[in-house]
């Protein structure tokens, strides 16, 4: 989910330099957590049907 967040906010799109620059990147149990949170504050705004 950090990864498809950075992709998405970023204003590069040439996606093959993304993918070469990033294949190496490694994301912290805080990192995680934090866009976890972010996640479910975002699912938590719909309504129930």
């Amino acid at each position: 989910m950090c990864y498809m967040k950075e992709i998405v906010e970023d204003k590069n799109l040439d996606f093959s330099m993304k993918w070469g620059t990033r294949s190496n990147l490694v994301y912290t149990v805080n990192d995680i957590d934090e866009i976890r949170a972010e996640w479910a504050e975002h699912v938590l705004k719909f309504p129930e049907n």
